[in-house]
């Protein structure tokens, strides 16, 4: 080669390098676990606490209405302002509407009365539904178009998980409907919460049968690149047999390892059962419950949980309670102290070295990205409450940390399908063109490709790490028989708060930590 020719393919790899530094910057490859490290901290007792995680939250949802991440924020969004509608109305932005500006000459009017406490909670509950409302129209509309449009998306299958539209996992939706009923409760409205468990009872059942449909599909996808049936973006397609990868020496145990880790908290409740939902589903049709069918469904919801969580003493007095409401004797006289405490986990990603030696002999492995959980252990372990004489902690009665995990294995087989597909069959087609470079223009030519190709495919070869990061780590709860004084003292570390409990005869306190170091958000109704 000449040293004209030289400097010739030299500008060639330049203009590519430049290229790929335009395709780096507009590929937004950054995680969401990236995008939301401010909020997340904020949210877990950070600078700024809630005072900057709601404005933070209410811009993201806002920003991302009709694209492809609105739903996880509309989740995150709410989940924020049921928060607030916990706390202590300093700790949160006033929802009293700034003034309008006074003209020159004209008297300023007298400004509003502060709202009570209450007022602030109830206005913040309404607010958190609202944002759940919206998530539940994603949520539907993303449901009847998987009715309507069966196998529509087969030719995605080598579009980057990250990249595609979130349609919210199956405990996404539980907890979505059970926190909209807990916010309806608060609120004193029954018959909307009703509604509201009613739709979380059907999610979980629902779960099972979404599963074996993305089971299947996955496995169409996995028989159509074995036969070179799938194409990237831009046409391109190569045989990838994602079966043989997994039984590979080297990759194989690397996946198992990253699946293990992910669901190592794990306890048996079984298949997108969350004994969170199916416990409040229990309280309220045993407290506030109509007829004999109601009574049953209270009783056949607490036994369940009971089976679930078979160590929480508190459960089989509520379980003995149910007993007897079916039988005319409704529960009087009881209070319960519900507990969310610490961050669910959240989602990074894993390189494993996948074979594509199966199909070229140009490469032999190639980095792929997959999630695997992250944990949270900054959380309070439990909360005191001391009742009139009586004073106990509250125990466990939903890890969310296993419900997440149980959800994540459930999705592992088609996460690793799709990720093998997609990241083989493109440094594949890769080193297909790279070579097609070379045949036409040379090794320059050949290197230029190459470093064109390997910049798209790093910036699209991420894990989804999308996940909603401020459900809480444990719900836990303790059940008290209400003290004649009404006071409630609930202490976690060396927090302490006295709560009045307002009149009622089952009550509800429902307490908040987010962290270790993170106040303790308090607030209550009268269940019944």
């Amino acid at each position: 080669m000449n040293h004209r020719t030289e400097l010739s393919a030299a500008r060639r790899l330049g203009q590519a390098a430049g290229l790929l530094a335009l395709l780096l910057l507009a590929s937004g490859c950054a995680t969401y676990q990236q995008d939301t490290q401010a909020f997340t901290q904020a949210t877990r007792g950070g600078a700024g606490g809630l005072m900057a995680a709601i404005p933070q939250i209410e811009q993201k949802a806002a920003k991302s209405a009709g694209s492809k991440d609105e739903l996880i924020y509309r989740l995150e969004h709410g989940t924020t302002l049921r928060t607030a509608a916990l706390a202590d109305p300093s700790l949160v932005p006033s929802i009293v509407p700034p003034a309008p500006p006074v003209k020159a000459g004209e008297v300023a009017p007298p400004p509003p009365p502060l709202p009570t406490a209450e007022e602030v909670s109830a206005e913040y509950a309404r607010r958190s539904n609202a944002a759940f409302d919206l998530a539940e129209e994603k949520v539907n509309a993303w449901e009847e178009q998987a009715k309507t449009k069966v196998g529509a998306e087969l030719g995605a299958a080598l579009t980057n998980q990250a990249s595609l539209p979130y349609r919210g996992r199956a405990y996404d939706k539980v907890m979505m409907n059970t926190y909209k009923a807990l916010n309806y409760l608060s609120l004193r409205d029954k018959d909307k919460a009703r509604v509201e468990l009613n739709r979380s009872l059907q999610r979980q059942r629902d779960a099972v049968t979404e599963n074996e449909k993305r089971i299947a599909k996955a496995s169409e996808e996995a028989a159509a690149a074995a036969r070179g049936e799938l194409k990237d973006e831009q046409g391109k397609s190569a045989a990838y047999d994602a079966n043989r990868a997994v039984d590979d020496p080297k990759t194989g145990p690397a996946l198992q390892a990253a699946l293990d880790a992910s669901i190592a908290p794990m306890k048996p409740y079984g298949d997108y059962v969350n004994p969170f939902a199916v416990f409040l589903d229990g309280l309220f049709f045993t407290t506030l419950g109509e007829v004999g069918d109601d009574w049953e469904r209270g009783r056949k919801s607490f036994e369940r949980v009971a089976s679930m969580v078979p160590d929480n003493a508190f459960l089989q007095a509520d379980l003995a309670a149910a007993a007897a409401a079916a039988e005319g004797k409704s529960p009087e006289g009881v209070t319960y102290v519900i507990f969310e405490t610490g961050t669910a986990p959240s989602r990074d990603q894993v390189r494993v070295d996948i074979p594509t030696f199966l199909v070229t002999s140009r490469l032999a492995y190639v980095g792929a990205s997959f999630p695997k959980l992250v944990f949270n252990q900054d959380y309070v372990p439990a909360l005191s409450v001391t009742a009139g004489d009586q004073t106990v902690n509250t125990a466990i009665v939903a890890s969310m940390d296993s419900v997440i995990a149980n959800d994540f294995k459930n999705e592992w087989p088609t996460v690793v399908t799709k990720t093998l597909i997609t990241t083989a069959t493109k440094a594949i087609v890769q080193a297909a063109v790279q070579k097609a470079a070379e045949d036409r223009g040379g090794m320059w030519a050949g290197l230029a490709a190459s470093v064109i190709m390997s910049g798209i495919n790093a910036a699209t070869n991420i894990a989804d790490t999308r996940t909603w990061t401020s459900l809480p780590k444990e719900f836990q709860y303790a059940r008290v028989a209400t003290p004649a004084s009404r006071e409630l003292t609930i202490s976690a570390g060396t927090e302490q708060k006295t709560v009045k409990l307002v009149d009622g005869s089952v009550n509800v306190v429902y307490v908040k930590s987010s962290s270790s170091s993170s106040p303790l958000f308090v607030s209550q109704f009268a269940l019944k």
